[in-house]
């Protein structure tokens, strides 16, 4: 009886001792496995980290990589009729889209193009007389008179070769890059279908199909939104013109060309380009400038109000706070090409977060710009 008490308690011994061996093996087991996800967090965060680092470096080259996307757009947003409507394959369409391109530039510069230059140099040579005329004006002397000095230190300082010297590589970058833009446009527009290809490829499996679906949605969206842009800005051109031609403003033309380009730009856009006009205003007279700026408030209300509501009707509807705190934030993390991409940066903000987050996280039915599937209010 005692042998078999003795036994027992040996045994019982024995199989506590294993299970406070097994605890602490399963304890250390568990301390490990919180080192490697500690591990892993921090190497992950870190990667996240040095990925941020790089694209911040590389902001520059995302911009033109961008400039790029709206060149392959508008691209092929004029080869695709072509393709639908004639037997022209892929190739030769894109080559036909880019010499209507190009012929309608060519039309535009010799029509247009040397009463514009002419009318545009003329304003450069006249703007000390268009100064002098806003100081006697507003009574802007000291100004005048401490902007002039500020120029000559600038030209007498020993460093004049050099800031020359920058200026002139900036001039020849902007050159290049706006090349570079044009050809990888080209490039891109030729097979989209392999570039897409390849930007899902960054992405796992599981995901590539909302990505896909997305990237579609934002092409889609920026077609709608370049071609209404570009309505949008031939019309302020030519309200513009027609409007300073009325007033009595000279080189109207030329300022209606200035007011159409700068409209590319929301917001701030508008202001530069009514600036020169404001400007040859005050040169004719105090009432001519305010007859000018009369008219370009009337006619961003016409943008406003009439002109974009109809041109943009597919495309995504951006309300002023959003366009304006837009300008400023892709401003700040991306330079100048931020601020003049701002806009088509939001348009696809918008449509990744509604299509991405809202739509496929949050299930919300909402309606997605760009999405061929659905109508813009989100019915089928």
């Amino acid at each position: 009886m005692l042998t078999m008490i003795g036994s027992g308690k040996s045994s019982w011994n024995e199989s506590r001792g294993q299970g406070n061996r097994m605890a602490r093996e399963t304890s250390d087991d568990r301390v490990v496995i919180r080192a490697v996800d500690i591990v892993t967090a921090v190497l992950i965060v870190a990667a996240i980290a040095i990925l941020l680092l790089v694209l911040w470096r590389l902001s520059h080259v995302i911009m033109l990589v961008f400039g790029a996307i709206l060149v392959a757009v508008m691209l092929r947003s004029l080869s695709e009729p072509i393709e639908r409507y004639t037997p022209i394959p892929n190739p030769w369409s894109l080559f036909l889209a880019v010499l209507v391109v190009a012929v309608f530039i060519a039309g535009f510069v010799v029509l247009l193009g040397t009463q514009i230059d002419s009318q545009i140099r003329g304003l450069i040579i006249q703007l000390p007389a268009l100064w002098d005329a806003l100081e006697a004006q507003l009574g802007l002397e000291e100004l005048g008179e401490t902007l002039a000095e500020r120029v000559r230190d600038f030209l007498f300082r020993g460093e004049t070769v050099a800031n020359f010297a920058g200026l002139t590589l900036g001039l020849v970058d902007i050159v290049l890059s706006a090349a570079l833009v044009l050809v990888a446009g080209i490039y891109i527009a030729a097979r989209p279908i392999s570039y897409r290809s390849g930007f899902l490829t960054l992405f796992p499996r599981g995901a590539r199909e909302r990505i896909a679906k997305a990237s579609d949605s934002s092409w889609n969206a920026l077609r709608y939104w370049l071609a209404g842009q570009l309505v949008a800005m031939v019309i302020i051109g030519i309200l513009s013109t027609i409007g300073l031609s009325l007033i009595g403003v000279p080189s109207a033309l030329a300022l209606g060309f200035i007011a159409g380009i700068s409209d590319f730009v929301p917001i701030v856009g508008p202001i530069f380009g009514a600036i020169p006009a404001i400007l040859v205003g005050f040169k004719e007279s105090p009432t001519h400038a305010l007859w000018v700026i009369a008219l370009y408030l009337v006619i961003q209300q016409v943008e406003g109000n009439i002109v974009m509501p109809l041109v943009q009707r597919r495309a995504v509807d951006l309300p002023p706070a959003v366009a304006l705190f837009a300008l400023v934030a892709f401003g700040v993390l991306f330079g100048p090409l931020g601020v003049v991409f701002a806009t088509p940066l939001a348009v696809v903000a918008l449509v990744t977060i509604k299509q991405l987050y809202v739509r496929d996280t949050l299930g919300e039915d909402v309606g997605v710009p760009g999405d061929r599937s659905r109508k813009p209010d989100g019915s089928d």
